[in-house]
């Protein structure tokens, strides 16, 4: 239980359609210490809270019968996006559905960006209320007023000041490179080019915060144009060394419509004395594709160029088999999610081994994204997928690492 001063600080907000239930919660809640608890009746009020007050944990029902909770996640993504909410709170779903639709909403609302996200099954016990309200605060820094999640809205806006600035300069931008290992051979066959910036003020800021900035602000071409850089310095090297490993580079759709990007490329790659099947454009599912005749032509002139095509995250976006389907890509990247699930979810599983399959019969390179176990690397083999790319196969190196990984193969 907590502490009784701490418990009185803490803002809960409480969405549950049936009165009796939610003033039982209510009274759990009370009893757990949290004074500071608002009941309400459904996610479109929970929404509209939310934009009025700071809670430190968001407790929500999933079917209700106005505003139903699956919409909490997206709603409020859409209002951090806006600048109308500060930033994502945890979740707790607490919902009589499947253990499966459960572990579905989790996944939704880390996807949304979440700190955390948990699911506890109705009816609710009070050790389990307790435990994953621990959880969520922890998720938070436990409350610390000076945390980042406290401190997210002022830190975006100082971020989003200095962002173009660092694009310009290159002052604290770098990249890192991950390489993609083949199972058979341990051999690295290609690498996926990483941002990271190191802000003065604000230290190592996240690419999973900076990169969305830059599509927010129209910065995505800017980025693009910094990392390729820096990878022809690295090809340049390793192609005097007569080392052969091409490199990715991730670009956004609205990057890719740019009708003067595939001749742009195509001169810079030559200017640097390389041959352009050494670098792999990665078109990344972050923004949803806006005008399919620019990206299909786009891609098909960086294909007649020689430009390898990879499609990141498959699986992930709503568009994925439709965009497969109808531009040349090269390779497919299966969203990581999937690899971390597919041993425990059976739909996880047959999505990868799908993907394997597709890629197989189609003739494309198949790229497992987040291999972190050396379980994950014998299913992987088991369902006839060669390449893979995380943690358990290689951390990011630094481009000196990199090509120094390289030449000890």
């Amino acid at each position: 239980m907590p502490k009784s001063d701490a418990g009185a600080t803490r803002r809960i907000l409480l969405v549950e359609d049936h009165p009796v239930e939610r003033a039982y919660l209510q009274n759990m809640l009370l009893a757990l210490g949290f004074r500071r608890v608002a009941g309400l009746g459904s996610s479109i009020e929970a929404v509209s809270a939310l934009t009025r007050q700071y809670y430190d944990v968001l407790i929500s029902d999933i079917v209700m019968g106005e505003g139903d909770g699956t919409r909490l996640p997206n709603d409020l993504r859409r209002l951090v996006d806006a600048g109308r909410l500060k930033s994502m709170p945890p979740i707790i779903w607490i919902s009589s559905l499947s253990d499966e639709l459960l572990q579905s909403h989790v996944r939704l609302a880390l996807q949304a960006g979440c700190p955390s996200a948990q699911a506890l099954s109705k009816p609710v016990g009070r050790s389990a209320m307790q435990q994953a309200i621990k959880t969520a605060l922890h998720s938070i820094d436990d409350g610390d007023p000076a945390s980042p999640h406290r401190q997210k809205s002022v830190r975006r806006d100082v971020m989003e000041a200095a962002l173009g600035q660092a694009l310009v300069s290159g002052a604290g931008m770098s990249v890192v490179l991950q390489p993609q290992m083949s199972l058979s051979t341990g051999r690295v066959v290609a690498a996926e080019a990483l941002s990271r910036w190191v802000h003065p003020e604000l230290g190592v800021i996240s690419a999973a915060d900076f990169v969305p900035a830059a599509h927010r602000l129209g910065l995505d071409r800017m980025l693009f144009g910094r990392v390729t850089d820096r990878v022809l310095e690295v090809l340049r090297q390793m192609h005097d060394e007569d080392i052969a490993v091409p490199i990715s580079i991730n670009a956004s759709a609205s990057t890719l419509c740019s009708r003067d990007l595939p001749g742009l490329l195509e001169q810079r790659v030559g200017q640097a004395g390389l041959p352009a099947r050494l670098i792999k454009v990665e078109l990344t599912e972050d923004e949803p594709v806006t005008d399919w005749l620019a990206l299909s032509s786009s891609l098909n002139l960086l294909r007649v160029r020689g430009f390898e095509l990879a499609m990141d995250d498959f699986g992930a976006g709503i568009a994925s088999m439709r965009l497969f389907s109808a531009m040349p890509f090269t390779e497919l990247k299966i969203d990581r999610d999937f690899i971390v699930h597919m041993h425990s979810e059976p739909a996880s599983r047959a999505v990868v081994a799908a993907a394997i399959e597709m890629g197989r019969v189609l003739g494309r390179r198949v790229v497992a994204e987040g291999v972190e176990q050396e379980r994950d690397v014998q299913l992987l083999r088991e369902l006839g997928c060669d390449v893979a790319q995380g943690y358990g196969i290689s951390v990011p190196l630094e481009p000196e690492a990199f090509v120094e990984f390289c030449r000890r193969q």
